[in-house]
């Protein structure tokens, strides 16, 4: 498991991630709604209704870093194979 995806377990944690997410303000803004009890909270919807269930496991297993279009062109290399 990536721990991009894990509940942090020290003070510190490696870089990671897609650093364009959101804009540092808005997250140590007072009062927003996305931080909890120095927890992060964010909601998200993902549709795979066009991509085939035997690319699912590759697609899931890339590095959420790597850009959108990085992200297709690989899936895509994958499923040409």
């Amino acid at each position: 498991k990536s721990n991009s995806f894990q509940r942090p377990r020290s003070e510190m944690n490696v870089a990671s991630g897609i650093p364009k997410f959101c804009p540092l303000e808005v997250i140590q803004r007072e009062g927003n709604s996305y931080v909890r009890d120095d927890t992060l909270f964010i909601k998200i919807m993902a549709d795979f209704g066009d991509m085939p269930n035997t690319i699912l496991p590759f697609a899931l297993g890339l590095n959420p870093g790597f850009s959108m279009n990085v992200q297709q062109a690989m899936i895509k290399q994958e499923t040409e194979k």
